[in-house]
């Protein structure tokens, strides 16, 4: 199945061939999870991907995908008033 991937912040690097703000498709086996996605199909290092969105939900890494889902996937982020 294919789901479309955007990577925010520093994990863009690992996509370097995609330009600014565009997504990408990605072909996942069925039954896929965010956890796999990350992991098998993209080669994301886990501690690098801390929020995972599923058609604008944020999503734990065992959630299901289903072809034709939307993922966004951001870093840990850091910032603001201490």
């Amino acid at each position: 199945m294919i789901v479309r991937v955007k990577l925010y912040a520093s994990l863009r690097r690992y996509r370097p061939e995609i330009a600014l703000g565009h997504a990408f498709d990605c072909a996942v086996p069925d039954n896929a999870t965010i956890g796999q996605l990350v992991l098998e199909t993209l080669l994301l290092p886990s501690e690098e991907v801390a929020i995972a969105l599923v058609n604008g939900m944020v999503s734990d890494r065992e959630r299901l995908l289903k072809d034709g889902d939307q993922v966004a996937l951001w870093p840990p982020i850091a910032g603001g008033a201490g």
